[in-house]
């Protein structure tokens, strides 16, 4: 049987932190870790999702705009095939950014 996923989500920070300076946030779960971390800006927060999943794999980094819609979404190690309506990037691979 093949590990669980985790599943890594870029998003926008809640109001209260946006007027702290936190803009973003990663959210996840790691194994029976829950992980908040905030960012000032997307890049970072990508970045850190990114780094995260991959020590994690199989692992996923899902990135959100700023109005909640999916912008897009990275796969590490081994994930089941995508779906036709949400497509997937695979890390490192071809068309990976």
């Amino acid at each position: 049987m093949a590990a669980k996923r985790t599943v890594y989500h870029v998003a926008p920070s809640g109001e209260r932190a946006a007027a702290a300076g936190v803009k973003w946030q990663v959210a996840g779960r790691e194994g029976r870790r829950l992980l908040h971390e905030p960012h000032r800006t997307q890049r970072d927060a990508i970045d850190s999702a990114r780094r995260h999943a991959k020590e994690h794999t199989p692992a996923q980094v899902v990135v959100h705009a700023r109005d909640g819609h999916i912008r897009t979404a990275y796969a590490y190690g081994d994930v089941p095939a995508e779906s036709p309506d949400r497509p997937v990037r695979r890390a490192g691979g071809r068309g990976a950014a």
